[in-house]
């Protein structure tokens, strides 16, 4: 059997002159939570929406469980597609919301009672079937909405921000609750989401799109600790970023000059003298040291605050330049410097990733 449920090859989608999605390829695999993040405006619903069919791509292939469904209409499609809004039919009642779908197929009705009634098991909402919209919470709504598509039994299911509209507590609890929904149900999940930590809880692998690209694809660990775009480094997560130009070369080390320092760097292939890069650490891997400090990769530059956050405290050091340096550090073992103090940021070489320009 194919590993593969969705593939998009070379996709692209233009409304006018702009191009909204710009010759995008990747792959979906067979049971796989996959995850479109990205800030606003960067192509991630547009892409969803022609899997689902309610765009057609300008030019490209979609295929879903290898058949081109370019053609097909979204009824058509072996896919369902839940919405933020949640989109129930208010003078409905739960169950004749979850059963419109089964009900359009010309399903018998004991079969449509019993697919209800496993539907609503599935997503904790048994004795809910009577109630209408209205007397739910946001978090049931959701609920219903997506019993309303996985009764139909799909492919493939589409979720579009679903979790955008509720509060963070309810929130963290459904990315939870779905993700251990789709593990059980082994469906294929296309998830949408410009928030990341969402993404890093939820998904198997997540695809980072900016201005209609694909920057990057690859597992959660992937996209956060071995960033291939500067601009992934900069939206995943927390990291101090800084420009860099290689002063030389050799087999045994790069030496670099990173805000008027020369300092040790990751060797990566394609990296000659006088080439610019960014590089980027983040705050927790990276710490403080005296002035004595014979460290290096490092920075000199003067304590400005420490910012305590519950978990975690941030120690922030201005360098010469201007640039300000995050350094977390445990509430335990906080520095205790005061403002003005001058400092050294050090890091480990093989943990700071070089980004080619």
């Amino acid at each position: 059997m194919d590993d593969m449920m969705v593939e998009l090859k070379n996709v692209v989608k233009k409304f006018g002159d702009q191009t909204a999605v710009n010759n995008v390829s990747m792959t979906v695999k067979r049971g796989e939570f996959l995850t479109l993040l990205g800030p606003s405006g960067c192509g991630k619903t547009t892409t969803l929406r022609m899997i689902a069919g309610f765009e057609r791509s300008t030019s490209g292939e979609i295929i879903i469980d290898g058949k081109n469904v370019e053609s097909q209409h979204p009824h058509e499609r072996d896919v369902n597609t839940v919405f933020q809004s949640y989109a129930l039919f208010p003078h409905m009642t739960v169950a004749d919301n979850i059963a419109f779908g089964l009900k359009m197929k010309k399903k018998k009705k004991a079969e449509i009672r019993e697919e209800v009634d496993k539907a609503l098991r599935l997503v904790q909402l048994e004795g809910y079937g009577n109630r209408k919209p209205d007397q739910l919470s946001g978090g049931q709504k959701q609920r219903v909405a997506i019993a309303r598509a996985l009764v139909n039994n799909p492919k493939v299911l589409l979720l579009d921000e679903p979790l955008g509209a509720l509060d963070l507590k309810l929130r963290k609890q459904m990315q939870i609750e779905l993700k251990h929904l789709q593990q059980r149900l082994g469906i294929t999940f296309i998830y949408v989401t410009h928030d990341q930590e969402e993404a890093l809880t939820m998904s198997d692998r997540i695809a980072v799109m900016n201005n209609g690209v694909l920057e990057q694809i690859g597992t959660a660990r992937d996209v956060y600790e071995k960033p291939k775009t500067r601009f992934v480094a900069d939206f995943i997560g927390e990291t101090n970023l800084f420009d860099g130009t290689v002063v030389r070369n050799s087999e045994s080390e790069v030496i670099a000059r990173i805000e008027d320092t020369e300092m040790p760097i990751k060797h990566v292939d394609g990296l000659s003298e006088n080439t610019s890069f960014s590089l980027t650490v983040r705050p927790e891997l990276a710490w403080l040291e005296d002035l004595n400090s014979n460290h290096t990769p490092s920075l000199t530059g003067r304590f400005v605050e420490n910012i305590y956050i519950g978990s975690v405290v941030k120690a922030v050091v201005e360098l010469p330049g201007g640039k300000k340096v995050v350094v977390n550090e445990s509430p335990m073992n906080a520095t205790s410097l005061k403002v003005g103090d001058q400092v050294k940021v050090c890091w480990d070489k093989e943990k700071a990733e070089v980004l080619k320009s």
